[in-house]
C-alpha cells in the first residue's frame, strides 16, 4: 500500500511528520507520498510559494526513507482537486493506495469533487482528533475495522485511526512566525530556513 498525505504544508511541522510515522507503522505502507496542493479548493491560497512548500518539505523527508514528496499538484496548476491526483497516481503506480484524511476533512468529504470516484481509487485513513467528532453513520457501510481488512481491498474501504499527534497547526504557527515567535512544532531545518527566507512575518518587517 501507497499512503497519499493532501494538503497546503504552508509550513510542513512536526504534526504532519508525526501522523506520517505512526500511520507508516500502524498500516505498514511501502511508501508515504506528500502531495502539496497548488491552488487549496476551500481555504485561501497558501502564504508561501509553491518552490518554497516543497523545499521545506523536503527539508523535513530527509532521513525519511519511505518518505518521499509528490509535486503533482504543484506542477499541473490551478485548483487542487484530490480525484485528479488520485487518477494520475493510480495510472503510475500498481499498488492500492491509502489517502490520508483528518476527520473534519472526512466530515465534509462528501462536498468534494467526485467522492464516490475518490473511493474507487483509494481506500480512506482517517485520523481522528478528540476535538472533532465523526458521524458513525458517515460512509458507515465502507468501514472496516482493521489494517488486515484494509490492505485486503483495492479500494473504497475506510479505516479510522487513533494517532495522538502534538498540537500543532500551520495556521498558528504562521501567526506566531509573523508576531516574532519560534516554536518546537518546526523541524530545526524547516525553522532554519524560514528565518532565512524571511516567510510569514508581517509586511514591512
Amino acid at each position: 500500500m501507497i499512503g497519499i498525505f493532501g494538503g497546503t504544508f504552508d509550513p510542513i511541522h512536526n504534526g504532519h511528520l508525526h501522523i506520517a510515522r505512526a500511520v507508516l507503522a500502524l498500516l505498514n505502507l511501502q511508501q508515504l507520498q506528500f502531495v502539496p496542493c497548488a491552488r487549496p479548493v476551500h481555504r485561501d491560497p497558501p502564504r508561501a510559494t509553491a518552490a518554497q512548500r516543497c523545499h521545506m518539505i523536503g527539508l523535513a523527508l530527509a532521513g525519511e526513507p519511505r518518505m518521499r514528496l509528490n509535486r503533482l499538484e504543484i506542477e499541473r496548476g490551478g485548483f487542487s482537486y484530490t480525484v485528479d491526483s488520485l487518477r494520475e497516481i493510480r495510472r503510475t503506480e500498481d499498488a492500492s493506495l491509502v489517502l490520508l484524511l483528518g476527520a473534519d476533512a472526512f466530515n465534509g468529504l462528501a462536498s468534494w469533487e467526485s467522492p464516490a470516484e475518490i473511493l474507487e481509487l483509494a481506500n480512506l485513513a482517517v485520523c481522528l482528533r478528540p476535538a472533532v467528532e465523526v458521524s458513525p453513520d458517515l460512509y458507515a457501510a465502507a468501514r472496516v475495522d482493521s489494517v488486515e481488512a484494509l490492505g485486503a481491498s483495492r479500494a473504497g474501504a475506510i479505516l479510522l485511526l487513533e494517532v495522538d499527534a502534538p498540537d500543532c497547526s500551520s495556521s498558528a504557527l504562521r501567526a506566531g512566525l509573523a508576531a516574532g515567535r519560534q516554536s518546537s512544532c518546526l523541524p530545526a531545518a524547516v525553522a532554519d530556513y524560514i528565518r532565512k527566507q524571511h516567510l510569514y512575518r508581517r509586511p514591512g518587517d
